[in-house]
């Protein structure tokens, strides 16, 4: 092999196949739109969202039972 196959095959395919996936990897960062950043202005209306609107607040219970639960419980585990 001369110097230039063997450079060829050791650098310049590494350094191209690093190369195509830096771009692709990067493609989707110069494309998109700016992002919102800390300390920026907020130029859009407040959204509010819950999982079930309908029901936001309200407290589930199951049906007939209506003392208190009992149950505890806790980060060490004592139940």
């Amino acid at each position: 092999m001369s110097i230039l196959e063997t450079t060829l095959v050791f650098v310049a395919i590494p350094v191209a196949i690093y190369a195509f996936f830096a771009l692709v990897t990067l493609r989707s960062k110069f494309a998109s739109r700016p992002r919102y950043r800390p300390g920026q202005p907020w130029d859009h209306p407040p959204v509010w969202w819950a999982a079930n609107p309908e029901g936001a607040g309200e407290r589930h219970t199951e049906a007939g039972k209506s003392a208190p639960s009992t149950a505890r419980g806790g980060a060490r585990g004592n139940w």
